[in-house]
């Protein structure tokens, strides 16, 4: 065995396996041929049982395991697939955090494909006789047959041979000593980048002069963009992703061939240099803004700052300046997006200022070009890597600024384990890689705009929209101040009382008419979740709400009874409104489809485009809806939230919210600020370049806070009244939640387990010494009380010492740990 590993020839391993302890790691004997490989953080096979698994090695010791024999570490996966001992610290930070297994925090920063690299094979034990051949059944025999001729084979072949039956074959084979399973490992070769293209303007080229509109269109946007480049060039997906200005493949060769631009191959380790921005004027607020950052990123001790400006404030443009000036230094950055649509969008101005230096780390990418991109981070070039939540772990050596725009969406926590948020997250990574913390928003998440307000992260505001870039006479590109949209309110009881009970009301349809009269587009925006029906008064607009929790209460169907999902309290659906007596009680809600169909009716000519989840299932891509509102083939765009997540759409004249309540009275503390959020960002879609959008909201509730603040463009009113109410029924900021589910096939198991756990955590809490800051609520059923097919009951602890209180507990298979959920549904 090698010296260095001489006196600890064990390793202990966290498995991707359930066990009743989060924290159990089993130990194995590091073979001598492995030996010297075998660090922490390094991601192997072992046997567990009659099977290979993946594990990630926790410690080497030299202490002897007592009882059974230690089985051999069975294989490396790839010997460059090590944790460095700072992504070490950082997954053991987040297992801790979000009561996950180590293995789960640590599976977050390997490469693609990890898993997929244990291939099982069959292999015979021993020469079977004639005798024993006559005596097995014809499958048997068939399976003996083909590992006779040819020797060990891959599960997979002996299923094309044996096919349905094969595992009936194989256990009967195995006990009888005639067959075993082997698992090999496969090594991969590393990816080859594939060659990329760029589209070079010809110099002297001039813009087209006969009837070839697309073409001048496009001619004109490119040659605008290029001759700001050094090189004249611009990645060809930068110029296809690209969402103003609709190029396709088509036109630009139609370009090429007239000799305008050239179409080239470049080598994938091409770098330019940072690209200039001396060219673009900053406007007044965005220069005052753009010093404070700098202070900032080039502070001794790292610093956290909340950018909060206004929708189409101009914040891209200072991640691009605080890119560029980490980019300088040697370091790298890493800049997050909600969503992979917006990513992509995002990632097209990163690639416009920085070339090849500007990596897109998402899901959506194929195999090899993720694999390609994880290679390329693990270099140490400095790059600017941009994603969802997901880019955090990217394996870049030094980190010199980590940026999250649109901080305050729901997207950046992860639904499954390990449930962490990439806000704390990137906040950790800062502070080991020393690097500074960017956080942008229009509308900033309650929890953080606290956190600014009382010292913690300092705040830069940017109040100003910033208008569409003009060419100057000197070739700067300037920009004014535009004001944002004027917001009306329109309320839907007057509209009701008046005899209009359709889904829109007077003021939308001919705001809708005048905009498309003039060939602008039309956002309609559902704010809408696919949830259960609310109990809503249509005469004053009053929602059933629980005795006890003061929260809505949600109509079932089935059972025909309403519930508070907090509590649990039932009760027979109202006839009657107990506000004002009205029996006019409504279940409503409209979705994407119903509007679709309506709004086609109502306007014949107009061209219509859904933009939702049911879209994307048919094979839709958000690229291709991107283009087609970005060469106006659309007239009239109705969507659901994703189109509110920061799109850049400069054709989008009016917007119209079709029903602001439907979130606003759902049974989650969080619910007006997600109303507050979304309307502010669909309203931030109107009008981007240019003065005189409108936004039309129709709501029952126009005296709510969240909605009177959306329309005036208010945050401070919002989070004055906000955090109020937070403080006032001791939600976070001012107390830590976390959420325990439990779902079960069997309704009376699942309460019952749900009982159980809740004394178990209860009689926990009251085993801590002092007096712990900590409350059990619940159990109670889910607000999806069943899923397919599995009841869900739910449990809340809340208070500081919750963390404490679960981090040693065993819950028991079955139950989901949620710390800092961002919604109780």
């Amino acid at each position: 065995m090698d010296d260095q590993h001489s006196d600890a020839p064990f390793v202990e391993v966290a498995l991707d396996a359930w066990f009743a302890d989060r924290r159990t790691t089993l130990t194995y004997r590091a073979p001598q041929h492995l030996d010297a490989s075998l660090e922490v953080g390094q991601l192997i096979w072992v046997p567990l049982r009659r099977r290979l698994v993946l594990g990630v090695v926790v410690e080497r010791h030299g202490r002897t395991p007592v009882g059974a024999t230690p089985r051999d570490v069975h294989a490396l996966v790839e010997p460059a697939f090590c944790l460095t001992p700072l992504q070490w610290r950082l997954a053991s930070w987040i297992s801790e955090q979000t009561l996950s297994t180590l293995f789960e925090s640590a599976a977050l920063m390997f490469p693609p494909g990890a898993s997929d690299r244990a291939v099982e094979h069959l292999s015979l034990v021993r020469t079977v006789s004639d005798s024993e051949r006559h005596t097995l059944p014809a499958l048997q025999r068939r399976l003996i047959e083909l590992l006779e001729r040819e020797g060990e084979v891959p599960l997979a072949r002996a299923q094309k041979v044996i096919g349905s039956s094969l595992t009936g074959v194989m256990r009967e084979l195995e006990q009888a000593g005639f067959i075993t399973r082997i698992a090999r490992v496969q090594h991969r070769t590393p990816p080859v980048a594939r060659p990329k293209q760029r589209v070079r303007l010809v110099p002297g080229a001039e813009p087209p002069g006969d009837r070839a509109e697309r073409q001048r269109e496009a001619f004109a946007w490119l040659s605008a963009r290029l001759r700001a480049r050094p090189d004249l060039a611009l990645p060809l997906e930068e110029v296809l992703a690209s969402s103003d200005h609709g190029i396709d493949r088509r036109t630009l060769h139609a370009l090429a061939k007239r000799g305008l631009v050239a179409i080239e191959e470049v080598p994938h380790e091409s770098s330019p240099p940072v690209a200039s921005v001396r060219d673009i004027v900053l406007t007044t607020e965005q220069q005052i803004a753009w010093q404070a950052l700098e202070s900032v990123l080039d502070s001794p001790t790292p610093e956290r700052v909340l950018i909060h400006g206004v929708t189409g404030s101009g914040k891209t443009e200072l991640y691009l300046r605080a890119c560029a000036r980490v980019l300088n230094t040697g370091r790298s950055v890493v800049v997050l997006a909600p969503e992979i649509a917006l990513s992509g969008q995002i990632a097209a101005r990163f690639r416009e200022r920085f070339g090849d230096r500007a990596l897109i780390l998402h899901s959506a990418l194929d195999d090899r070009e993720r694999s390609a991109n994880w290679e390329r981070c693990r270099s140490g070039d400095p790059l600017v890597v941009v994603g969802p939540r997901s880019a955090l772990f990217a394996t870049l050596p030094h980190i010199g600024a980590l940026i999250i725009d649109e901080e305050h969406e729901p997207a950046y926590k992860q639904d499954a384990a390990p449930r962490y948020h990439a806000r704390a997250v990137a906040g950790k990574l800062a502070e080991l890689h020393r690097a500074a913390l960017v956080l942008g928003s229009a509308t900033p998440d309650v929890e953080t705009y606290h956190v600014a307000e009382h010292g913690d992260l300092r705040r830069i505001t940017m109040l100003k929209r910033v208008g569409q870039r003009i060419v100057a006479a000197s070739g700067e590109l300037l920009a004014a101040p535009i004001p944002l949209p004027e917001t009306r309110i329109v309320d839907m009881r007057a509209e009701l009382r008046s005899g209009n009970a359709t889904l829109f009301s007077r003021d939308l349809l001919q705001t809708i008419e005048n905009r498309i009269a003039a060939g602008q587009q039309v956002i309609l925006f559902l704010n809408r979740r696919g949830a259960s029906t609310l109990v809503q008064c249509r005469a004053c607009g009053s929602v059933s709400r629980c005795p006890y929790c003061d929260i809505p209460l949600v109509y079932h169907r089935v059972g025909e009874r309403v519930v508070c999902h907090r509590c649990g309290y039932r009760a027979v659906p109202p006839r009657a409104c107990s506000q004002c007596g009205s029996t006019n009680i409504s279940y409503y809600g409209a979705g994407a489809q119903r509007v679709e169909t309506e709004v086609s009716g109502l306007f014949p000519h107009a061209r219509v485009l859904r933009w939702d989840q049911d879209a994307l299932r048919r094979g839709v891509r958000h690229e291709d809806l991107l283009r087609k509102v970005a060469r106006h083939e659309v007239d009239i765009l109705v969507g659901t939230q994703m189109i509110a997540k920061g799109l850049d759409l400069p054709g989008i004249g009016a917007v119209g919210v079709v029903n602001a309540d439907t979130f606003l009275y759902l049974p989650d503390f969080r619910a007006a600020e997600r109303t507050f959020q979304v309307l502010t960002q669909v309203a931030g879609r109107a009008a981007r370049r240019v003065a005189g959008g409108e936004v039309i909201i129709q709501t029952y509730s126009a005296e709510h806070y969240a909605i009177a603040a959306a329309a005036n463009h208010d945050y401070m009113a919002f989070y004055r009244e906000e955090i109020a109410f937070r403080r006032r029924h001791g939600y976070p900021p001012f107390r830590r939640l976390i959420r325990l589910l439990y779902r079960h096939a069997d309704e009376s198991e699942a309460r019952a387990e749900a009982e159980r756990v809740a004394a178990l955590v209860i009689d926990t809490v009251d085993a801590l010494p002092g007096e712990p800051d900590v409350d059990v609520i619940g159990p109670a059923p889910a607000f999806t009380a069943r899923l397919r097919g599995r009841y869900g009951w739910q449990i809340l602890v809340r208070g500081a010492d919750g963390l404490t209180t679960l981090r040693d507990l065993s819950l028991g298979s079955g139950w989901i740990v949620d710390v800092d959920p961002m919604s109780l549904l």
